[in-house]
């Protein structure tokens, strides 16, 4: 379970740099319209957790069971974020 900030950018650096030693274009052109956060505002994490939950959609398939779970749960963390519950 992700609690802050830092663990949730920890986790998203840890699939990007996985998605790139795998070449895992798809992955990489969807979280990438979001992150890094292109500003610490909601609309930036709006664009974030837009760019995650298409990925979670339409790259699924290049992901492994582990990048999945670790999605889901950035997803969860940055959903609270948006919807102004403290992670």
């Amino acid at each position: 379970m992700i609690e802050n900030n830092e663990q949730l950018f920890a986790s998203i650096q840890k699939l990007v740099e996985a998605w790139c030693d795998r070449h895992c274009l798809g992955a990489l052109r969807r979280i990438l319209p979001g992150y890094p956060l292109s500003s610490p505002l909601t609309d930036g994490w709006g664009d974030l957790l837009i760019a995650l939950q298409n990925l979670r959609a339409f790259a699924r398939i290049e992901l492994t069971a582990d990048e999945l779970e670790m999605l889901v749960e950035c997803i969860r963390a940055v959903d609270t974020v948006v919807h102004r519950r403290l992670i």
